[in-house]
């Protein structure tokens, strides 16, 4: 998890290209001058070569439109990373380090952290940034309660200013606050005039979402959203905040552009042709020898990321631990990553991706390349000997259209069980709201559901999904898939789209979560018993480890692979022109 940025060749190149759990890849690209003439190339494209060139523009591409802005519960991490800040920043190696908070210490019992802030920092209103800004800020994502902060905040007992720039966090349990508060969602401290600002009465979350849906920002990173150059059609600007207190260097990207291109060929294009200076490949790794033959850098990024497959453990036969072993016995993992990944990726069992603490590789694995008579045995034994006869809605995100593959390998893979897929592919934000994760009333996604949707017809019965946590604290991803959601969502649908309500499971997994702060070997065995448990009883199982890959052109440098934020999603003021 180093620093250091590579082109590799075609024989090494490691592809694995990903999503957010927006399921969005926000690649970054950099106009740079024409590897053709330009009489080949567009007006168009010659003119912004030449406007990026002079003025050291970062041109970024999503290949989705995004209007979800709103700091506190934003799934468009890409972009807002950018634009606001946490108190603290977590290193590629795992170390944490100062960032609006300078220094901080903690009780002999991990429960009660004192944070000293930044002095010199202002909001991009003008505001100071102060003790008063974090409470607030704090305060304001646990009662608007979307997106990751129910998980992020929920050891959370209090947050109280002690003087202008002194805060103290109280936690309900021992953990590591220095890490948690240095989130890549839900953790972003905005301005406490932020109302004003908006023109909104103070505490109408509705109304404050609304205004951050609008390209409107107030935080205290290096960029500032121009709303009045931002469309949810066309893309979104950010300019360089002239009084941030990191200051700016001379070859930094004064301005980035972040564009929607949804076709990969398309995209492959503006880079090979000079136009711009990164794309990425959307699991299309066809590309790939175009790329390193155009002189382009191809830079993989590890991250935390994973392919995961859910079964909505609230349906009938699905609801039995057999059933799903025996699914899950007859995939051919392998398979799956050579047809929908091109090899690229690494197999792994239980609920803690390789790297992380408390990985362990002792964990029980089914078949790398699937056991159609094992599947069949397992059947056997709960009654089963005539195939499963039935057809189920397998769902996963269009943002991730590799995924679309993926559900082909299943489909034949389960053929001989008797099993049907209608495989369904849905914008992210309709994936949650099919999930439950949708508040009827309000009609907000993201937004916690009742959890006696599982058991309605209109409920995925399989997903794919592609996930990576809001935090990197190994217990994280696990309690959000598989966990009872801490009160008041214990009967609530957040992220916990395999609706499995094991009450043994998630008092283990709370107990070895606090167990990582005080005694990390008894955390060990008590996470390796949790990776048995989902061995047994399956409510999903991930289907390989992933990574990022960035394409860039020869013009683009400082490119730092941090796998603690979203997806390896770059921070854009690390990065400069090259000549």
């Amino acid at each position: 998890m180093g620093k250091t940025n590579f082109a590799i060749s075609t024989a090494a190149v490691a592809l694995i290209v990903v999503l957010v759990v927006a399921a969005i890849v926000g690649v970054i690209l950099l106009t740079r001058t024409p590897s053709i003439s330009s009489s080949t190339s567009s007006q168009t494209g010659t003119s912004v070569i030449s406007s990026v060139r002079r003025s050291y523009t970062l041109v970024v591409i999503r290949n989705a439109p995004t209007n979800d802005m709103d700091p506190r519960e934003t799934s468009s991490i890409d972009i807002v990373q950018n634009v606001y800040q946490t108190l603290t920043y977590i290193a590629p190696n795992g170390t944490v380090e100062p960032l609006l908070a300078t220094n901080w210490s903690y009780n002999p019992n991990k429960t009660i952290w004192t944070f000293t802030l930044r002095q010199g920092v202002t909001f991009h209103d003008g505001t100071p940034f102060n003790s008063t800004a974090v409470v607030d800020s704090i305060d304001n994502i646990v009662q608007f309660g979307e997106g990751d902060a129910p998980d992020v905040w929920s050891g959370l007992v209090s947050v109280s200013a002690q003087g202008p720039y002194t805060v103290v966090i109280k936690w309900a349990y021992p953990a590591n606050v220095a890490f948690i508060v240095g989130s890549a969602y839900a953790a972003f401290i905005f301005s406490p005039n932020v109302w004003k600002v908006a023109h909104v009465a103070p505490g109408n979350n509705t109304g404050l979402h609304q205004w951050f849906s609008q390209f409107h920002d107030d935080g205290t990173g290096p960029y500032e959203i121009l709303s009045n150059q931002s469309s949810v059609q066309t893309g979104v600007t950010l300019v360089a905040y002239p009084k941030y207190w990191g200051g700016w260097k001379s070859d930094q990207f004064k301005k980035v552009i972040v564009k929607f291109v949804s076709n990969t060929a398309t995209a492959v294009d503006l880079l090979t042709s000079g136009q711009v200076n990164q794309t990425g490949l959307n699991g299309q790794f066809q590309y790939v020898p175009q790329l390193l033959s155009a002189g382009d850098q191809v830079v993989p990024a590890k991250s935390f990321a994973a392919i995961w497959i859910l079964f909505n453990t609230k349906h009938p036969l699905l609801n039995q631990s057999a059933v799903r072993r025996a699914l899950l016995a007859a995939i051919n993992y392998q398979q799956v990553l050579s047809q929908a990944y091109y090899g690229y990726g690494s197999l792994f069992s239980g609920g803690i991706n390789p790297g992380k603490p408390f990985y362990s590789n002792e964990t029980p694995s089914y078949p790398p390349t699937g056991n159609i008579t094992l599947a069949k045995q397992i059947l056997k034994s709960i009654g089963i000997t005539g195939g499963l006869n039935v057809t189920w809605t397998l769902t996963y995100s269009l943002g991730s259209p590799f995924l679309g593959t993926a559900a082909q390998v299943l489909a034949t893979d389960w053929a001989p069980l008797g099993v049907k897929l209608n495989i369904q592919g849905l914008p992210f934000n309709q994936l949650a709201k099919k999930a439950g994760y949708y508040n009827a009333t309000t009609g907000q996604v993201f937004s916690p559901g009742p959890l006696s949707y599982a058991y309605s017809s209109q409920a995925q019965d399989i997903l794919l999904l592609n996930w990576v946590g809001a935090i990197n604290d190994p217990y994280l991803v696990i309690n959000e898939l598989f966990a009872i959601q801490p009160a008041p969502y214990q009967n609530d649908i957040l992220f916990n789209w395999a609706y499995w309500t094991n009450q043994t499971f998630t008092q283990l997994l709370q107990k070895a979560h606090i167990d990582e702060a005080l005694n990390p070997q008894l955390a060990q065995q008590e996470y390796n018993t949790l990776n048995l448990m989902l061995y047994q009883a399956a409510p999903g199982w991930p289907l390989f480890a992933e990574e990022t890959v960035y394409a860039f052109g020869p013009h683009v440098g400082g490119f730092v692979s941090n796998p603690y934020y979203g997806f390896s999603y770059p921070f854009w003021y690390q990065m400069y022109y090259k000549g």
